[in-house]
Parts: structure tokens; C-alpha cells; sequence
């Protein structure tokens, strides 16, 4: 059963806002651009694993929880790309997205890759980041008083990656071995280590310790782009705001979906709340009454009175345009 489904991260979201805004000139662009694609590529790499489980059997009740984030006991955050939990064993999993070959020097605690042409570069060290998160969940539930084993594996989501120097005491492979792997944990601890009980306290524990982390960068605001941006231009216009509408200046297209994503990058951007006026500062709408009743098309929670009023604009703002009629 999947408890956590994963979504979209909030920094793959923060940094598609930032590529709409931040022109293309400005000198930071292709920087964000970068970090972009790769923070994409890894997240593409997660639902090619995850589509794995579809296929697994798993011969007791269990749990999924995708893309888990939470802090230990210093404030640190910890981010686990998915937890598998049933009353035999937990599993950790670390994925990873990159091609070309890979090698680990346990020495140096250094992963390096190493691309067709033989360019080289180094990476985050995946089996330091895994271990740190299984350190923390033993000392977890061992304060929990469950005894549950803590087992980790680091899964390659590309099927063409070559494998190289590896230690071989830690689990590394392709995500087409996850179901073997499953399997061999089960008869590896084949038999219940807790109750039913308490594997449902450990999922209630786990709801309750969530803590997603809050993505921001250090971008100048003061060069991003305003107003609802043409989509089917490629962002490159700002739309006109004429008789209830968006209309691109260039395409002609009318579309809801761009004050939807404009109030989103707002959001990400700037700050949650927005009042009247800067809703139509930031979308170039003149009449006041005409940014009123679109606001209340929004159904937008709000806090204050008359002209202090703020509107909230939700995290899931894209949601509601997409289940409009």
C-alpha cells in the first residue's frame, strides 16, 4: 500500500518558476538551466523505479513512502527517495539516474562517473548519504521500542549503466533486480519481527515526523519577469488582460492556465499572500473590480478586512485549473 505517493519536488517546482521569470540574457540563466535538468533527469529516474513496484508480489501487509522527508534530532533534513516497511524488515533506497559508468573508491568515499567519451566527474557519495539515513532510523526505532532490521539498497534507474568497482557488501543494482532483491530479504527475515501493531505505529510515526524541506535560492527578485506569460510562446510574452481574459499580444491564444501559473510562480517566488493590488500590479490589470471578481473565481482562502485583505495562494493551484470544465 502506498502511503506517501510522489509528487513533483518543491525545488524541480521553485526552479521551473525561476526559468519562467529570470530572462534568458541575464547571466545566472543557464545555471538555473542546468540544475534544472538535472533535479528533472533524477526525478524522472524516481518514477522509472517506482513503476517497478507494480510488479512486485509482496507476500505481507506493507508500506510505501515516497520521496520522505523529515529532520533528526539537530535540525538536519533527510530526504529518502522511498521507504518499504512490512513487519520483517524496513528498506531504504537511494536512486540514482546517471549513466556511463560508475565507480565507488570506499577510500576516498568518492562516486565518480565516467561518460562514453571518458570524461569523468565526481558526484555526492551515495552510499555516505543512504548509511547517514539508516543511522538515524535505527536510533529511531530502537527509542520507538520496535525491532525492526534496517536494510538499504542503491538502485540505478538507467538500464544502461555500467557497473563498475563497487563494494560488495552494500546492495547496488539496476532497478530491474528490486524485485529479486525483495524477495531475498524475505527469506533472509522470514519470519514477523513486530505485530501488526506496531508496524501501523510505525507508519503513524512516520506521517507525524514528516517535515518536507522548504526550497529558496538566492535569485535578485528584482530581475524576474511579471504578468501572466504566454505558454504556447514559450513564455517569451507577457499576455494582455482585456474583457475578462489573457490574450498573448502575439499568438493570440486566451487561456486561464497562464494566471494559474503566474500566481503559482508568485507563490514560489515572492510570498503565499497577495492582496488586490498587488495582483494587479503583478498581472497589469487596471480595474480593481475586475481583479475582485477574479479573485473570487479563485475561491482563495483570505485573512484581513476590506483593503488589508490577503489572499492564500495554495501550493496545488495548478490542480484546480487542470479540473476546470
Amino acid at each position: 500500500m502506498i502511503v506517501l505517493q510522489r509528487e513533483k519536488p518543491n525545488n524541480l517546482i521553485l526552479l521551473e518558476s525561476i526559468l519562467r521569470r529570470l530572462p534568458m540574457e541575464d547571466e545566472e540563466y543557464e545555471y538555473y538551466k542546468n540544475l534544472y535538468i538535472t533535479t528533472k533527469h533524477g526525478f524522472e529516474g524516481e518514477i522509472r523505479v517506482d513503476r517497478e513496484w507494480g510488479e512486485i508480489i509482496v507476500p505481507s501487509n506493507h508500506y510505501l513512502f515516497h520521496n520522505y522527508e523529515t529532520e533528526n534530532e539537530v535540525n538536519h533534513s533527510h530526504q529518502i527517495d522511498t521507504i518499504f516497511i512490512c513487519r520483517n524488515f524496513i528498506l531504504l533506497l537511494e536512486i540514482k539516474n546517471i549513466g556511463g559508468q560508475i565507480d565507488f573508491d570506499q577510500k576516498k568515499h568518492q562516486f565518480i562517473r565516467t561518460r562514453l567519451d571518458g570524461t569523468r566527474a565526481g558526484f555526492s557519495n551515495p552510499i555516505n548519504q543512504i548509511e547517514r539515513h539508516v543511522r538515524f532510523f535505527k536510533r529511531m526505532i530502537w527509542n520507538w521500542n520496535i525491532a525492526l532490521p534496517v536494510e538499504y539498497a542503491i538502485i540505478l534507474a538507467q538500464p544502461t549503466t555500467i557497473i563498475g568497482d563497487v563494494p560488495s557488501e552494500i546492495a547496488i543494482f539496476h532497478v530491474s533486480g528490486l524485485q529479486t532483491h525483495i524477495y531475498h530479504l524475505f527469506s533472509k527475515y522470514n519470519y514477523n519481527q513486530i505485530s501488526d501493531q506496531e508496524l501501523e505505529c510505525v507508519k503513524k510515526k512516520l506521517l507525524e515526523m514528516r517535515k518536507p524541506k522548504e526550497w529558496d535560492v538566492n535569485v535578485d527578485r528584482n530581475k524576474l519577469r511579471t504578468g501572466a506569460l504566454c505558454k504556447r510562446c514559450l513564455y517569451k510574452f507577457v499576455m494582455e488582460f482585456k474583457h475578462g481574459q489573457f490574450v498573448c499580444p502575439v499568438c493570440k491564444t486566451k487561456t486561464k492556465e497562464s494566471l494559474y501559473e503566474a500566481l503559482l510562480d508568485y507563490r514560489n517566488l515572492h510570498d503565499v499572500w497577495i492582496s488586490n493590488s498587488e495582483f494587479r500590479n503583478y498581472l497589469y490589470i487596471e480595474s480593481r473590480y475586475a481583479a475582485k471578481r477574479l479573485i473570487i473565481d479563485l475561491k482563495l482562502e483570505y485573512r484581513g478586512f476590506r483593503r488589508d485583505r490577503q489572499y492564500k495562494i495554495p501550493r496545488n493551484i495548478l490542480a484546480k485549473f487542470e479540473k476546470l470544465p
